[in-house]
């Protein structure tokens, strides 16, 4: 699991979510059922907020580790990122059916 990943988990169980709500929110019922959830329930609007705060609070809890980057680190990570998360040119032109991208 990743640094925001395991953030992020931290973050959605604070503010009084499950995983599998979380997921629900997130990606909808359909995704989160390819991911092993069995027969998710789609989650409730009500629990909006209690997601987005979680979001907030994973923003913030990754914040401290990249304080100690300079600025052309920081820049340069999100290069590295965009590059490892963006589909190739072949995949976007091509069926994508087989193919998930969840931008995070």
């Amino acid at each position: 699991m990743s640094n925001r990943g395991a953030c992020h988990l931290a973050a959605v169980r604070l503010c009084g979510l499950t995983a599998q709500a979380a997921m629900v929110i997130n990606l909808g019922v359909e995704q989160a059922a390819h991911y092993g959830w069995a027969q998710p329930d789609p989650a409730a609007a009500i629990l909006l907020p209690q997601w987005q705060r979680a979001e907030r609070l994973t923003n913030e809890l990754q914040a401290p580790l990249f304080a100690t980057l300079t600025t052309q680190q920081r820049t340069e990570f999100g290069q590295l990122v965009r590059e490892l998360t963006t589909p190739p040119l072949s995949l976007r032109e091509n069926d994508l059916a087989d193919y998930t991208y969840v931008e995070c």
